[in-house]
């Protein structure tokens, strides 16, 4: 029976090969042995209909770093770059150690050399060191022991755009989430902290009234970025102008015209009209929220105002003495009797109100005509 299994076995080896390279000088020493032996035909021939060939992806290599000026990118998108390969060529852990120092020269890989064996860390078991340490040395963003304080040091710079200055901000919370899980800690809500951030430092006036429509506390990662993006498209769609080209020595006819005693308007005044434009923008947002704050709230304020607003009438004396004046009895006071009946406060008849009355009219003095 083995030796059965074996010749089969042997003549699906012959087969496989007879498939792959057709053209045959002369027959092997185990082909001529299967001839030899006389088999099924359904054996020697392979159904090969059911064989799926699968390419795998040629994944690209990332770029080496050297950590000078003739790399093309920085550490953080090499870092980048390295992990995507790593990922996409399923590198197992106990070799990305390796796979990284081979796309490192000069400097960086001195750094990364030397550094892993002073102070004794395994790069193979720990790969995430190697990141660590060039980061530590070639990151642009000066490092600390304190990530968090690198992170609430980072204020706008002279001149810097809102949109450039929340695009640094969330670059500084990777950062310091990064440093931080080296140490063995986390950093609890770092868009809430980037949001707080930008609110407290924000370098645009027109968007700092902006937010403070409502408390720092409310305003979250998303909205943020809403009024950022809705600002960045005003400014741009109002800031482009249609450049006119002129060539160097091109004649340029002009008509004389007579100029009237017009004032002409100064680059100063078109430069203030200019600057005019974004804080329209931001009072704009801050009437639209006020709006909506004061309708919520209008209804017991107009009731209010309008109570307020009538003038109050003198007081009656003697109308809550007892007995009553209208009827003489002792067990209720005038007031109590007219408003059981509906009378007049201050006439005591039933045809009409006490701000109506003709009595109250009649007192008061008129007014000179203009």
């Amino acid at each position: 029976m083995g030796e059965i299994i074996r010749d089969v076995g042997q003549q699906l080896a012959d087969s496989i090969l007879a498939r792959l390279s057709p053209i045959q000088t002369a027959p092997t020493p185990s082909t001529a042995h299967t001839q030899a032996i006389p088999t099924n035909t359904s054996t020697q021939s392979l159904d090969l209909s059911q064989v799926q060939l699968v390419p795998h992806r040629k994944v690209k290599e990332p770029p080496t770093f050297r950590g000078d000026r003739t790399d093309t990118v920085n550490v953080h998108e090499w870092e980048d770059i390295v992990r995507s390969y790593i990922k996409k060529a399923n590198i197992r852990t106990e070799q990305q150690a390796e796979e990284i120092l081979t796309h490192l020269r000069g400097r960086a890989k001195d750094v990364v050399k030397f550094g892993t064996r002073n102070s004794g860390i395994d790069v193979t078991e720990t790969p995430e060191a190697i990141y660590g340490l060039l980061r530590r040395h070639f990151a642009a963003v000066p490092c600390s022991a304190l990530p968090l304080a690198d992170f609430y040091t980072t204020l706008p710079k002279s001149g810097e755009d809102a949109y450039d200055y929340w695009l640094r901000l969330n670059q500084a919370a990777d950062v310091a989430t990064d440093r931080l899980k080296e140490q063995g800690k986390t950093l609890d809500c770092p868009m809430l902290e980037v949001t707080r951030m930008f609110i407290r430092n924000c370098p645009s006036k027109e968007l700092a009234m902006t937010f403070r429509s409502k408390t720092i506390d409310k305003w979250s990662a998303e909205e943020v970025q809403d009024v950022l993006d809705e600002y960045h498209t005003e400014v741009s769609s109002r800031g482009a102008a249609p450049a006119v080209s002129r060539k160097p020595n091109e004649n340029v006819h002009v008509n004389m015209v007579e100029m009237s005693g017009t004032e002409v308007s100064s680059p100063d005044k078109q430069d203030s009209r200019e600057a005019k434009v974004p804080e329209s923008f931001a009072l704009e947002r801050v009437i639209s929220m006020l709006e909506k704050i004061l309708l919520q709230k209008s209804t017991p304020a107009q009731a209010m105002s309008n109570r307020q607003s009538k003038p109050r009438l003198p007081r009656i004396e003697g109308l809550n003495s007892l007995p009553c004046a209208v009827c003489g009895d002792a067990a209720h006071s005038a007031l109590t009797h007219c408003r059981d009946k509906r009378l007049c406060f201050q006439c005591h008849s039933a045809d009409h109100p006490r701000r109506s009355c003709p009595l109250l009219k009649s007192a008061q003095p008129a007014q000179p005509e203009n």
